[in-house]
């Protein structure tokens, strides 16, 4: 049976995570559940697809992370990144590509998140708030960069459950 894992902040990582498994049938997990040793047993043997899901959070990718530190053996892998960069410059970037560059296998995708500025815990409107200082100052910026200053203390839910095709697509083809 197909695995979505799912790491979440904020929640917008988990919505997709449920949509996806209502999508393909697919058992759903949390990471932290994923974790334990009878959950990893389990997932190094099955040969259905396996979807690990998590935001971008600062420097963190715990999706990334989990899937660098085990081996799934055959098993077809993807992992799914969560985040608030322009989804054209997301993919053109391709954040994964160096922490997953030993698991050449490992499919990618990215999807568009959810920043709700009445929700960020205190630390994390500090750091926000450190960081739009700073791209006010620059002269040039990228589009990326306008939209993070112009999207500053709002509530923007870039949420699309269409992109979620290709992961679809991708699962149904390595079932």
């Amino acid at each position: 049976m197909t695995t979505v894992i799912f790491d979440s902040v904020y929640g917008s990582t988990q919505r997709y995570a449920q949509e996806l498994a209502n999508q393909l049938n697919a058992e759903i997990l949390p990471l932290a559940d994923a974790k334990n040793q009878a959950h990893l047993d389990k997932l190094g043997v099955d040969k259905q697809p396996l979807i690990v899901m998590s935001p971008v959070h600062g420097p963190s990718i715990t999706a990334a992370d989990f899937v660098k530190k085990h081996d799934f053996g055959d098993r077809p892998v993807a992992v799914v990144v969560v985040g608030m960069t322009l989804l054209e410059e997301a993919r053109a970037k391709d954040q994964l590509a160096i922490p997953l560059a030993k698991k050449p296998a490992v499919e990618h995708f990215y999807l568009p998140g959810r920043l709700n500025y009445s929700e960020l815990k205190f630390k994390h409107k500090m750091i926000m708030k450190t960081m739009i200082a700073a791209l006010r100052q620059k002269k040039d910026r990228t589009p990326n960069e306008q939209n993070m200053v112009d999207c500053y203390e709002r509530d923007v839910d870039e949420t699309n459950f269409a992109e979620l095709a290709p992961i679809v697509q991708w699962a149904q083809r390595n079932s």
